[in-house]
């Protein structure tokens, strides 16, 4: 880069030295060596311009650059304190449906759970952002007996949505049923049911989410 600016002061240089006898001369513009010499002078003149504009350490585009980088680190900051204020909120929401006085039931229509014996009464618990009322216990059927049960109660209601996963895992069977309404409000109940390789009990977790609560906007 360095010798093509010297070669441009050169053809500078030397179209200096001939301006004054091309005034006297006017014959020698048609010199082609000297045509070629300005044509060259003109094109190193405009590529020098094009390179001044894209030169990232200019002043200006330093400046520039610092702005956008500033703003970028202001937007995601802001982004983040907003996501964090949404989830503080959220928090408060379940705790407070958590800790709201009443009575913990399941959906009346889920369906009975045959030889199904509980834990105890059914709680209410925070999982993945809601609270559900969940109810813990033991079957001597297997998860898919089990799910089988739930799946024709459903066809039976013929009000109900339904969907089921079988998962298997180093000989564990887990059988997960979905079940909905198909009306508003949607309620939602789940079973899954596993049971360890060899065994003779199957553990069951029968569950339900409670609306989701309004945390508003500011």
């Amino acid at each position: 880069m360095q010798s093509r600016h010297l070669s441009y002061s050169t053809l500078v240089i030397v179209c200096l030295l001939l301006a004054a006898p091309l005034r006297a001369q006017d014959n020698l513009l048609n010199d082609p060596d000297l045509k070629e010499m300005l044509k060259e002078a003109e094109k190193m003149q405009k590529e020098a311009g094009e390179l001044q504009k894209q030169n990232p350490t200019s002043p200006d585009r330093k400046k520039k650059l610092a702005e956008m980088e500033a703003q970028a680190r202001e937007e995601e900051a802001r982004q983040e304190r907003e996501e964090k204020h949404e989830k503080e909120k959220l928090q408060a929401a379940l705790k407070t449906q958590l800790e709201a006085p009443g009575l913990i039931s399941l959906p009346d229509w889920t369906p009975t759970t045959p030889q199904f014996k509980a834990n105890g009464a059914p709680t209410k618990k925070i999982v993945d952002n809601e609270v559900r009322i969940v109810q813990t216990g033991v079957s001597s059927l297997t998860p898919k007996e089990l799910a089988d049960g739930w799946e024709a109660a459903a066809v039976a209601a013929k009000n109900l949505n339904h969907g089921r996963n079988n998962i298997e895992v180093n000989g564990k069977l887990t059988t997960i049923m979905f079940l909905s309404t198909r009306t508003d409000p949607v309620q939602e109940a789940k079973l899954e049911a596993s049971r360890e390789p060899g065994g003779k009990i199957t553990q069951v977790e029968i569950s339900s989410p409670l609306p989701k609560p309004d945390i508003g906007s500011e």
